[in-house]
């Protein structure tokens, strides 16, 4: 079997469908089968054909500085895999790219499309765009589709009315990778990442954008500083930019990040909030955590709930209905809270740094 996988971006640009796919090709390959990935970048240099972790990679260059470039990254995408059909058995696209659809439909390779957002690749999402009936005739060209929750799932079988497979494999985890870890290996991993030792070590990961929520995130924190007399940190990890072309920064993360900036000097947390930046040992920095925070206004299914869960590290996370709601039985698995409700949200952070034994419980 020969697979070429398409995505927006792929690893070790950061995205979390880029690394749910780069995982996937990874364990294709164990299994024996042959998979490339065919992604855009923002990036001049990374342009071209590479290898990651075994997996061959090409990259085009994704210029949106005008409709033309734009364009001309589409026609790239159909172009290769119109000019190499007979290297491939299956398009796999993690996410709608309609580039892909087109291709699939012009070559005959069947196409497996993944969902990887609500309000972003979903049916419903796509027929509500420009052009929305001629992208839906496209989505629907997919031999199968993917969604990650029930939400999507039922989202897909009332827009196509079964015009398609649409079949529910939520997102994995490397278990191996993202397991509990003991108390030694907590303390010994707190030395190594240089996280304090009398703190309560609070981990929130994803790009520092309007989307991911950190904002909620910090005016919690200044409320929550007021009314516990333990010392907390937050630990964020995540790009703090991102890239539009030829190297431009995307002005909307900047101006955003500067407004984060700005607002943990105005609440006093210079001292509490720590910025990380994007890692490769997300693993590590959750096993030395004591609670995971998940503020994010948008998902699919978001893969870093799923992974501080494997860790037994206790969550908190934004109610999105038919997402969220689906992964944490509030009060069991973790709290659920509406993030936007700054007191509420406060009030569960506080419960469960003042309580270790419901943390543990939890995380159990």
């Amino acid at each position: 079997m020969r697979i070429l996988m398409t995505n927006w971006i792929y690893f070790p640009e950061f995205s979390g469908a880029a690394l749910q796919a780069h995982r996937l090709a990874l364990q294709l390959t164990k299994m024996g089968i042959r998979v490339e990935v065919l992604t855009g970048t923002d990036n001049a240099e990374l342009v071209g054909k590479s290898v990651v972790d075994g997996i061959s990679v090409i990259r085009v260059l994704r210029n949106k500085s005008s409709r033309f470039s734009h364009l001309k990254f589409g026609w790239n995408i159909f172009g290769f895999i119109a000019k190499n059909k007979s290297r491939y058995d299956l398009l796999h696209s993690h996410g709608f790219h309609a580039p892909v659809n087109l291709a699939s439909m012009f070559t005959g390779i069947p196409l497996v499309q993944k969902i990887t957002n609500l309000n972003v690749d979903d049916p419903l999402t796509i027929r509500g765009r420009r052009y929305g009936f001629f992208r839906l005739n496209l989505f629907q060209n997919a031999r199968a589709i993917i969604a990650t929750s029930q939400l999507l799932e039922d989202t897909c079988n009332f827009v196509l009315r079964g015009k398609n497979d649409t079949i529910r494999i939520p997102n994995g985890v490397n278990t191996q990778e993202f397991r509990p870890a003991t108390q030694q290996q907590k303390t010994c991993l707190r030395e190594k990442l240089l996280l304090p030792q009398d703190k309560i070590v609070l981990l929130t990961v994803g790009t520092v954008s309007y989307i991911k929520g950190l904002d909620r995130l910090l005016k919690a924190l200044n409320k929550l500083q007021e009314r516990i007399d333990k010392k907390f940190m937050l630990v964020v990890l995540g790009p703090l930019e991102t890239r539009q072309a030829f190297r431009r920064t995307d002005p909307k993360v900047d101006f955003y990040v500067e407004n984060m900036h700005e607002m943990i000097s105005a609440f006093g947390l210079q001292q509490a909030v720590r910025f990380e930046g994007n890692r490769s040992n997300v693993h590590e920095y959750m096993k030395a955590a004591d609670l995971f925070i998940h503020p994010s206004r948008q998902e699919g299914q978001p893969n870093a709930l799923l992974e501080a869960m494997a860790c037994g590290l206790t969550s908190v996370a934004h109610l999105i209905p038919g997402i969220t709601d689906e992964i944490i039985q509030n009060g069991k698995f973790g709290f659920i809270v509406d993030c936007d409700d700054t007191e509420s949200f406060a009030a569960a952070l506080k419960v469960l740094i003042n309580n270790p034994r419901l943390r543990s419980r939890i995380a159990e």
